[in-house]
């Protein structure tokens, strides 16, 4: 044994330093301060058969400390869940005490009979949970589990201890080392459904391990094209695997939190069956699909014995919208593939720092104001806050020359610096504060450049200064124009311009700082715009402001003064009938208006006042009846130059883009509300349903948008496999979604998981958007950027998973309804009580596993169905109705349309309780 990778202590060898081990300390408790084991943990079936128990004592008593995740570097943090060691005694059959000091608190797990496991080396080398429930107290809020254990009859064997079931990184490349001498070189294929299995390396990990990609499908709708090569990735310049037609991807990946193995055994069910050559479900589903699998995503955190981070102690499943090939190189590489699977190209990844102008709310800025300046503060020698302090002096100091010299400032520090990373909110915040970061990477970059060269003058903006720090805020800094007109390359420019373009865009004005032509076209349009915030923006603001005074203040273009206006006050009667005379004059004024407008019926929008909500970015009109009528959603909105046309009826009616549709369909020489010569009986119908429309509806219609359809993909599924410590069960989380339909699509997978899984529990998935946003406790990162949400937001795909499973038990067994097979007579297949969970039931090593029974010389067949990896496969065949002995026909729904109906009438009840 190494003496150097092992902790001696009274006689004792702790072995740590080893894949996945985790153990930092070992101290002896002295003899006379050990106790007996506390006799409320030992069952009463034993007390009353060995008394001795009670009064059982411990030989030695050992306190252990594990190592944090990142120990002993800048990175350390307080992941202390995974610990792994082993033990070697000196002494035979001999009674020890462990107790772990310094763990995370756990309590509620290991009062629902959570216990570690352990295996002997030689001897037992099955891993199993100890036999002795563990006890754990807190003390001072430190949370300690103590267990015991008999050393082995062999003084040279080791005793290993784990926090649940180990899977590591060197058992990885053992296994799939394996799955290669027997897959590879693929043979000639004597059938379109022989495996295609292909691994290759996606990537090496920040400390140089692989990350390995697997291919695994059948030789249906092959090709001789292979797939391309993308940027930074595939670094042993190996051939990529061919591109198969008429198929879709189904990707999925595990272990991106490195102690969370139940993940890997689900991964490893699913991988051996996907890899059975003679499972008619296996065999279907290569048919269909092409599967992309990668075992393991963070290969440093699972090597070095971390529960939750990486080597830089970042949790990588908060990193999913924009990773960094230097620093999260595993999460860069798997969206990378997504993308390129998604659009079956590869397409540049625009980050999301350069696409937030346009995809955020401009009221993010303001939101995540704080989160920058306790950044700056928190950097104090850094570039961005010598820049910051420099701008922020009054104007009168400043001059082209501390500008200039500030910008070199800049360029010297970030050479010296190190990339930092910054969330997305923090980017967005950083790029608009104080106007003085790097340019947007836009079109304004080229143009900035001209402008330079050729000395030309800025054309007029649309939007002046107060118009922009309307949108923007009052906590913006605004640059002056003696900042902004100097000699040279001037950064601050193209990002104000970028702004104002921005904002000019949403108004629909249709011009360029730069394009005076444009600007003078459009200059009577925008004079008829008028900025605020709308109806429903300003009583969202006005709820909040009951509960948070003040709120509406700081609201970045809120009205606060015109929607709470002081009541006016009287001296004398007098005085207060004078102001009623007023009023009334002001009204005869405002009716006298109307019935002008009532005799001009050919009014259009640029005679008419739009109004453009600034929180939002809705454009509206307002009636007669001072209601507000959406014209249409800026973000809906089609690309179009061509404005929407508003007149007045004869009723007085303001109608909108419905009916300037209907008259931009009619015929030339007919008005909007005069029947033309229908050429058909069915036309005619359409002409009279439109009429009976306009008149029980007089007011202005609002242009209903189809609900968007999924994008076109080449993916079909994404999973990503993890563990869970305190909610019971095996479960999946998935997305939210508005529409009925897209909801049902996302749900349909899990409730078919429970019809096909004993241990599934569907009431236990969560589809909440909530849980799509949620902040960690620990870190404060948003579930925004997990993979599950990343996903869907990058390419719009509904199935789109997290599949969880608890390290311990379940809290319910499902009734499984019998196969197509098995006969609605069979028996429906269930077990008394939650087993607790092992790899088994995880992985399920023989998928095919039968049991023989005789009875009446009649032969039948028990399926064991109760293992994820296989159920899952069978639950993704019944997505489509190509499970060949499907489950759902035997059960309560009968076919998949019922399905879709119990999903409906579900989601319907459940909605508004979320």
């Amino acid at each position: 044994m190494d003496k150097n990778n092992v902790i001696e202590c009274g006689g004792f060898f702790f072995v740590h330093n080893f894949d996945s081990g985790n153990l930092g300390h070992v101290e002896r408790v002295p003899t006379e301060l050990i106790g007996p084991w506390p006799s409320a943990v030992v069952p009463s079936n034993i007390v009353a058969t060995n008394k001795a128990l009670l009064n059982e004592t411990p030989d030695y008593e050992f306190n252990l400390w594990t190592r944090p995740d990142c120990a002993g570097t800048e990175f350390e943090n307080g992941n202390r869940t995974w610990f792994y060691f082993g033990v070697q005694a000196s002494d035979a059959n001999i009674l020890v005490r462990l107790n772990l000091i310094n763990l995370n608190k756990q309590g509620k797990m290991y009062n629902q009979g959570m216990a570690p496991v352990t295996r002997t080396l030689p001897g037992r080398p099955q891993w199993e949970r100890i036999r002795d429930r563990p006890i754990h107290s807190t003390d001072d809020n430190t949370f300690t589990l103590s267990f015991k254990y008999r050393t082995s009859d062999n003084t040279k064997a080791t005793t290993f201890f784990a926090f649940t079931y180990p899977f590591s990184f060197a058992e990885l490349q053992i296994a799939l080392n394996t799955i290669d001498l027997k897959m590879l070189p693929l043979p000639p294929p004597l059938s379109p459904d022989d495996i295609y299995y292909y691994r290759e390396c996606i990537v090496y990990s920040l400390e140089g391990r692989r990350v390995d990609l697997l291919t695994i499908t059948s030789h249906h709708g092959i090709t001789t094209e292979r797939e391309e090569r993308l940027r930074n990735l595939f670094p042993d310049n190996q051939e990529r695997p061919l591109k198969f037609q008429n198929k879709k991807v189904i990707f999925i990946s595990a272990r991106v939190h490195p102690g969370e193995t139940p993940s890997s055994f689900v991964f490893n069910g699913f991988l051996n069956l996907l890899l059975n050559r003679h499972d008619p479900i296996a065999i279907q589903l290569r048919r269909l699909y092409v599967f992309k699998m990668i075992p393991f995503l963070n290969p440093d955190g699972v090597a070095r014995g971390h529960y939750r981070t990486d080597t830089r102690g970042v949790n990588l499943n908060r990193v999913y919208l924009n990773p960094s090939f230097l620093l999260h190189p595993t999460v860069y590489a798997s969206r990378a593939l997504i993308r390129y699977y998604h659009h079956g190209c590869e397409v540049d990844d625009v980050s999301e720092d350069s696409k937030s102008f346009m995809s955020r709310s401009i009221q993010n800025i303001s939101t995540n104001s704080d989160i920058l300046e306790r950044k700056k503060k928190n950097s104090g020698t850094n570039a961005f806050a010598k820049a910051t302090e420099l701008y922020k002096r009054p104007s009168k100091n400043r001059s082209i020359t501390n500008i200039k010299n500030t910008d070199n400032m800049l360029k010297k520090d970030a050479k010296k610096e190190e990339p930092k990373v910054n969330t997305e909110a923090t980017n967005l915040a950083e790029q608009v504060c104080d106007m003085t970061i790097r340019e947007m990477p836009s079109q304004t970059s080229d143009l900035s450049l001209k402008l330079s060269c050729t000395n030309v003058e800025p054309s007029p903006s649309l939007l002046n200064d107060n118009v922009l720090r309307t949108c923007l805020g009052s906590s913006v800094h605004l640059s002056t124009s003696e900042e902004l007109n100097f000699q040279g390359n001037n950064p601050l420019r193209p990002l104000r311009d970028t702004l104002k373009n921005s904002i000019s865009l949403l108004m629909e004005s249709n011009s360029s700082v730069t394009d005076s032509t444009a600007i003078s076209a459009k200059e009577s349009r925008l004079s008829n715009v008028k900025m605020g915030w709308c109806t429903e923006c300003r009583a969202a603001v006005s709820r909040l402001e009951d509960s948070m005074p003040g709120l509406t203040g700081l609201v970045p273009g809120y009205p606060a003064v015109a929607f709470k206006p002081e009541s006016p006050t009287y001296s004398s009667i007098e005085e207060y009938r004078e102001h009623q005379k007023l009023q009334i004059d002001e009204m005869n004024k405002l009716q006298q208006q109307e019935q002008q407008k009532l005799q001009e019926p050919d009014q259009t929008e640029h005679d008419k006042t739009v109004y453009f909500c600034t929180n939002c970015f809705k454009r509206y009109i307002i009636n007669e009846s001072n209601e507000e009528i959406c014209l249409q959603v800026m973000s809906e909105r089609p690309a179009s130059h061509t404005s929407v046309t508003v007149s007045a009826g004869d009723s007085g009616s303001v109608r909108g883009a419905a009916d300037a549709h209907d008259r931009a369909r009619a015929p030339a020489g007919s008005t909007g509300d005069q029947p033309t010569n229908a050429t058909t009986k069915e036309d005619k119908m359409k002409l009279l349903s439109t009429k009976a429309q306009r008149k029980k509806q007089p007011t202005a219609q609002v242009t209903t948008i189809a609900k968007p359809k999924e994008p076109e993909s080449g993916l079909y599924l994404y999973i990503d496999l993890h563990g869970h410590a305190s909610k019971k069960g095996i479960f999946m989380y998935g997305n939210h979604f508005d529409d009925l339909e897209s909801s049902v699509e996302c749900m349909l997978l899990p409730r078919i998981m429970s019809l096909n899984n004993l241990h599934f529990h569907f009431s236990s998935c969560n589809f909440t958007e909530r849980n799509m946003y949620l902040k960690d406790r620990r870190d404060g990162m948003s579930r925004e950027g997990s993979g599950r949400v990343a996903v869907y937001k990058t390419t719009g795909l509904v199935r789109s998973y997290t599949l969880e499973c608890n390290y311990n038990t379940g809290r319910l067994v499902n009734v499984l309804p019998p196969t197509i097979r098995e006969g609605p007579g069979a028996a429906n297949l269930s077990s008394p009580m939650p087993p607790k969970y092992t790899p088994h039931i995880f992985e399920e090593v023989n998928p095919f596993q039968v049991k023989v029974y005789r009875r009446n010389l009649e032969v039948f067949q028990e399926m064991n169905p109760c293992k994820v990896g296989r159920s899952l496969g069978a639950s993704i065949l019944d997505l489509t109705g190509q499970h060949p002995n499907s489950r759902i026909p035997c059960s309560e729904h009968r076919n998949l349309a019922a399905v879709r109906d119990w999903l409906r009438a579900h989601t319907r009840t459940m909605r508004p309780q979320c």
